[in-house]
């Protein structure tokens, strides 16, 4: 092998070595400097450069669709057309915090009394809260939902037992209704959801590129 062919090599394996990024900055610039005089080696250079993008560019995998089941997992929140389910929870809130205030702080009310009025005006700052920030309504829906079912359960015991007239349980309502927004506000978990058709996107594969290069080159 003579001194020219001795050096062409040497400059391509510099060459080969700086597409890996292992390429001393001396070497790269005494081989830049070779590819000036040398035609072959610019040759070289070109078909392996574009061997290197082909290489590097590959067909993208065919990967499932997995939207609705992340959506399912992640519980995002729904507001509904207009935000009306977030200003609905807030108009329930504040009724509720209005009608449990005066049991809150009222000295001759009996001691059960304020205590449940500390829990009502507990619950509506928490809806509030969920209206403002709707990314919470999933992780504040089971204790919604926990105390709307055993307020309400207790006021019907205490209408059936004739202990207290409809009329003054009528309040419950609005924690039912409460609870029901939280749940539609949080995506109504529990409830089929509708999966929605996708297109599948047809990549063109590079392989065919790729083989010609290698022909070239060989």
């Amino acid at each position: 092998m003579s001194r020219s062919e001795d050096d062409c090599l040497a400059v391509r394996e510099i060459l080969s070595a700086e597409f890996d990024g292992r390429a001393e900055g001396s070497e790269v610039a005494r081989a830049r400097h070779h590819l000036s005089s040398c035609r072959g080696c610019g040759e070289w250079l070109a078909t392996a450069e574009s061997i290197q993008r082909m290489v590097r560019v590959r067909p993208a995998e065919s990967i499932p669709d997995l939207s609705s089941i992340v959506l399912e997992r992640a519980h995002p929140p729904r507001p509904g057309r207009g935000e009306w389910v977030r200003s609905s929870l807030v108009v329930v809130a504040l009724t509720q915090f209005v009608v449990a205030l005066p049991h809150l702080f009222s000295m001759g009310s009996l001691h059960d009394s304020r205590h449940l009025g500390a829990m009502a005006v507990a619950l509506s700052l928490g809806l509030l809260y969920t209206a403002h920030r709707p990314t919470r309504a999933y992780g504040i829906l089971p204790i919604v939902s926990a105390l709307a079912v055993t307020m309400v359960g207790a006021a019907l015991v205490d209408v059936i037992r004739g202990s207290t007239p409809l009329i003054g349980e009528a309040v419950h309502v609005f924690e039912l209704i409460g609870f029901l927004l939280v749940w539609m506000l949080a995506g109504r978990p529990g409830w089929p959801r509708r999966r929605r058709p996708t297109r599948r996107r047809t990549l063109r594969s590079v392989a065919p590129l790729e083989e010609d290069a290698r022909r070239s080159v060989a």
